[in-house]
């Protein structure tokens, strides 16, 4: 979207497309979860996402790709994704045997999946250097038909489902459920905040990355990769001190100190020195203290994620959990729909005061919460 439009507000809008779609649609997802078989659920959405990745990589191959392709496109696979992610989260702790290893399941769920951020990141900065945008959509359609064919041979026990009944009277009970119950209902909107205010930066990246010139995709694959091995030393941080701090404490420390790091990121890029005076800008100070301070970000933030998303996993009642995840998952939607409201700032000031300013609300809003919360300071994941 970048490439094609050089607008801030167009790149922001690319994410939310998707985010929004997915929220319109994944608290029918997750009743839909409760109601069918949820492997098979996951083979219908991974099949229908490769067929749109596949398709956007053949409008970009031949040349012919528009912007409102690209908006069509991914408020389709947002959809989709609506549909998918429920199951996808509802699905997982059936794989479990055991209570007292959600944590660490969780905890290794998100090495895979950071693991393969900063592999996927890293690669694919290169990749759109040497190879272009439509080898990053091809590999990523193969990825989701992959994940069809896993899932056939995935067998799990979902237990007895009880009689279908009218599905927006299903949903109030979700909803119902979270409303009446404190940590639900602080914790949930909690994370929404986060994701909204504070990752939503990661929708901005590429601008950053296009102050490196001819070097700009390496700098964003370099960016990208270096806050997912920074999501991966946080998730092996909280299995080293969940026994020395409440799981509470964990995620107030991780989104405060994940927040601080994104502001001074925002700070740095716009009065640190311009790095197109280095023959190697990627060598530059700019781009070095950049780097570390988005490795900071992605570990802090992957101790609150890995901490919020156990304590919902331990505590969800297994006949709600399809609905209950369901309006959890929509967490992540909320990166690209705050994306759209940074990208939109970006445009009218510039990226970096739209990066720090956003920042700085979620942080005001964990001081807040911390201060009119005690239940979130005594949580233990027990």
């Amino acid at each position: 979207m970048f490439d094609i439009s050089g607008s801030e507000f167009l790149l922001g809008l690319a994410g939310a497309v998707t985010g929004i779609a997915t929220i319109i649609v994944t608290l029918f997802g997750g009743v839909l979860a409760d109601r069918v078989n949820k492997r098979l659920l996951l083979m219908a959405t991974s099949l229908m996402v490769a067929g749109l990745l596949f398709l956007l990589a053949t409008l970009d191959v031949t040349d012919v790709v528009k912007v409102w392709h690209v908006v069509a496109i991914a408020s389709a696979i947002g959809v989709v994704v609506g549909f998918g992610s429920p199951a996808r989260q509802s699905i997982f702790p059936l794989l479990i045997n055991r209570r007292d290893q959600m944590m660490s399941a969780v905890a290794l769920n998100s090495v895979v999946w950071q693991g393969t951020r900063i592999i996927v990141h890293a690669i694919g900065g290169f990749a759109l250097a040497y190879f272009g945008t439509h080898s990053v959509f091809f590999a990523g359609a193969v990825g989701f038909a992959l994940m069809f064919f896993i899932m056939m041979t995935v067998h799990v026990d979902e237990g007895e489902r009880g009689p279908a009944r009218n599905a927006l009277s299903e949903l109030w009970e979700g909803v119902q459920f979270v409303a009446a119950h404190r940590l639900f209902a602080v914790l949930i909107p909690l994370t929404y905040a986060n994701m909204f205010f504070g990752v939503s930066y990661m929708q901005l990246i590429p601008v950053f990355a296009d102050a490196y010139a001819e070097q700009s995709d390496q700098a964003l694959g370099f960016l990208f990769g270096l806050a997912g091995v920074g999501s991966i030393c946080g998730t092996f941080a909280v299995a080293r001190v969940r026994s020395y701090l409440p799981v509470g404490w964990l995620m107030i420390i991780g989104s405060s100190v994940g927040s601080m790091a994104i502001i001074a990121f925002g700070v740095w890029t716009h009065f640190g020195p311009d790095p197109s005076g280095y023959a190697n800008p990627i060598i530059s100070p700019m781009f070095l203290l950049s780097a570390a301070l988005m490795f900071i970000a992605g570990t802090f933030n992957s101790m609150f994620m890995i901490s919020s998303m156990t304590v919902l996993q331990l505590r969800v009642p297994s006949a709600l959990r399809g609905r209950v995840m369901g309006i959890y998952v929509m967490t992540f939607s909320f990166i690209g729909v705050g994306g759209l409201l940074a990208g939109g700032v970006a445009q009218l000031i510039n990226a970096s005061f739209a990066v720090a300013a956003s920042v700085t609300v979620i942080l005001a809003i964990m001081v807040f919460v911390v201060l009119n919360q005690p239940i979130l300071r005594r949580l233990r994941a027990e």
